[in-house]
């Protein structure tokens, strides 16, 4: 039973005005990817920016990683094809998931997965068309039984 005043857990949650307004958030992720590179992976800052400006055929400095991670300098986000390098650079779709959380509870899934998540759907589909399959033929003997 759904009461008027308790959200559906199911449905998507609705836009909000700002939703997508996260800059201090998206700081704070790369900022903590960082680090985590460096614990988990070795990374360093440096080794981060060389990576990106491969990425991106163009040079980037470690200051300019720096500013995307400081919530005190307003107006430095970074740019898409930035994230994107970032990205590529650490290894990981921190930035992606976290685009893909923010519109809507997406995720991000490799193409092996995408492949196995679209047979799991195909799957239910035959097993439901079997079923109505199932159910017609038992209507249709039935009805050719009477005759």
């Amino acid at each position: 039973m759904n009461h008027c005043h308790e959200p559906d857990l199911f449905s998507d949650a609705p836009d909000q005005p700002g939703g997508l307004g996260c800059a201090i958030e998206i700081a704070a992720t790369i900022a903590q990817e960082i680090e985590s590179a460096r614990l988990k992976r070795g990374l360093s800052r440096e080794s981060i920016v060389q990576q990106m400006s491969f990425h991106l055929g163009e040079r980037l400095s470690e200051a300019t990683l720096n500013s995307y991670t400081s919530q005190a300098q307003e107006g430095r986000e970074i740019s898409l094809r930035r994230a994107m390098a970032f990205d590529a650079a650490i290894g990981s779709d921190v930035l992606l998931a976290l685009y893909a959380r923010k519109r809507g509870g997406r995720q991000v899934v490799t193409t092996e997965d995408g492949a196995l998540l679209e047979w799991a759907r195909l799957h239910q589909e035959e097993k439901a068309l079997a079923t109505r399959k199932r159910a017609l033929e038992a209507m249709l003997t039935s009805t050719w039984s009477k005759k």
